[in-house]
């Protein structure tokens, strides 16, 4: 619940401008209370940060060993993608908003987490699409990260099934129909 709030009121607001107050007043505990969790407001940042893109990683790589289809596996990592997208504010915009206060260790670690989450998905669309590039694919792969990283911030009042499969059915299109078949 912390990460949650915390990862919203990042997002909301810069990470100097958010106290810890402010985060358990939101997640209906004390400030300090924060600290039994975390030793630090920027080690909560760190978590906000780093477990959704622990399990974005690790759920693209297992799609890709397990499912042998690549196009299936592409659909599933879109759809989890997107399911987590709307769960909780993305972490990659928590990330670009915050970075600066985030150690440069910690920095370089989550910017190579997210290349390698990129690469599980470029490897796919690698496959699907041959009569691509190499960098027309990353540049494909990460226009629908911020298409679907982008989705939380406009509440378009549509029930959240149907933003989903919008998107999902926008991505899959994006990175399988040819241009030239449009």
């Amino acid at each position: 619940m912390l990460i949650k709030v915390a990862g919203e009121l990042f997002n909301e607001r810069a990470f100097d401008a958010v106290t810890t107050e402010m985060i358990g007043a939101r997640a209906g505990v004390t400030g300090p209370a924060l600290y039994r969790h975390f030793p630090s407001k920027q080690a909560l940042l760190i978590a906000v940060l780093e477990d959704p893109l622990d399990e974005l990683l690790a759920h693209a790589r297992k799609t890709a060993a397990e499912v042998t289809d690549p196009r299936k596996a592409l659909e599933e990592m879109i759809d989890y993608h997107v399911k987590r997208s709307l769960q909780n504010v993305p972490s990659t915009l928590v990330f670009l908003k915050n970075e600066h206060n985030v150690p440069d260790d910690e920095r370089h670690r989550m910017r190579r987490m997210m290349r390698l989450y990129a690469e599980e998905w470029s490897g796919l669309v690698t496959r699907l699409r041959p009569d691509l590039s190499d960098a027309q694919t990353r540049v494909l792969t990460h226009a629908v990260f911020s298409m679907i990283n982008a989705v939380p911030q406009f509440n378009s009042g549509l029930d959240p099934d149907i933003v989903a499969t919008t998107i999902r059915t926008a991505a899959i299109n994006a990175l399988l129909v040819p241009a030239d078949a449009i």
